[in-house]
């Protein structure tokens, strides 16, 4: 059963990858509805949040704290830095990657990995309350005077996708609690179908650049993975001794989705390129970890 899901897991992500890339008018069909999807996602991913493992989160604030101070700001300043006076096209799509919030996908990820989740649920509540503030801040700190930046719509954009779902998830498990009980039950599924439109749509408006800028996608893909590489050594290394797993899966797995729309919107499309090739190191991760934390 397991080898099945897994099985099903890679042919749905290597498919909707490679569909983005060769069918990209597909891909163009579901990509205008890529905060839907996404949205439908979290959602999901939400009605695995447990109340009462949130509250035994928040018991021990400190550890969480810290965690969230690193993932919302030191991270992504240091990633930032680095990515300046190594390689300064990318410093702005680094610095949005790094700073966005944990993913609501990932107790998505843990049900596949292994791992606790009452420190993830931690910062997954945490990061999404507070990222809206936190990023554009930084953003506009640090690149202001290169753009011309609307700090409200972007603070309005973070809160709209990140805020309705999770107010969705939790009045449906209040108010319907069959039908949370039916997208729980299914949710591996489910997850799977939302999944593949995103990476459709997310790799549909990259589809050009595989054909005709082969060298700037290796170098977003080699930047993509050094982030996540990153990302995963600052999660285990900060995290407290025995929730290490957890720590990693909080860091690494992102709303980068979110973060492509953003970029996408604010930035242009070769700024967004980094936060949708990601996807690759994300979903190749799952399958590492999978088999490292297995063995």
């Amino acid at each position: 059963m397991r080898q099945g899901k897994d099985a099903l897991l890679a042919s749905a992500i290597s498919g909707s990858i490679l569909a983005g890339i060769f069918l990209p008018q597909a891909g163009m069909v579901v990509g205008p509805y890529l905060l839907v999807w996404l949205g439908a996602l979290l959602f999901l991913n939400l009605l695995k949040l447990s109340p009462k493992d949130l509250a035994g989160t928040f018991s021990r604030p400190g550890p969480l704290a810290a965690l969230a101070v690193v993932k919302l700001v030191a991270l992504p300043l240091a990633m930032y830095a680095i990515a300046y006076f190594l390689y300064r096209p990318f410093a702005l799509p680094v610095l949005l990657l790094s700073g966005i919030s944990t993913g609501l996908g990932a107790p998505f990820v843990v049900s596949i990995v292994g791992g606790r989740l009452p420190l993830i649920v931690g910062m997954i509540t945490v990061t999404s309350l507070a990222v809206p503030f936190v990023l554009p801040s930084l953003v506009h700190a640090l690149v202001g005077s290169e753009f011309d930046l609307p700090l409200a719509d972007m603070v309005v954009l973070l809160l709209l996708a990140l805020f309705i779902p999770l107010g969705a998830g939790w009045l449906t498990k209040k108010y319907a609690p069959s039908t949370s009980r039916f997208a729980d039950e299914n949710s591996f599924v489910l997850s799977l179908v939302f999944v593949v439109l995103i990476n459709m749509g997310m790799f549909a408006t990259l589809s050009e650049y595989f054909f005709t800028e082969q060298l700037f996608v290796l170098q977003t893909l080699a930047a993509s993975s050094l982030a996540y590489a990153a990302f995963a050594v600052a999660g285990y290394a900060c995290s407290p001794f025995g929730e290490r797993t957890a720590g990693l899966i909080s860091m690494t797995y992102v709303n980068n989705t979110l973060v492509m729309v953003f970029a996408a919107q604010f930035f242009g499309p070769q700024v967004a390129a980094l936060a949708a090739i990601y996807n690759l190191p994300y979903y190749a991760g799952i399958l590492l970890l999978k088999k490292i934390i297995g063995r």
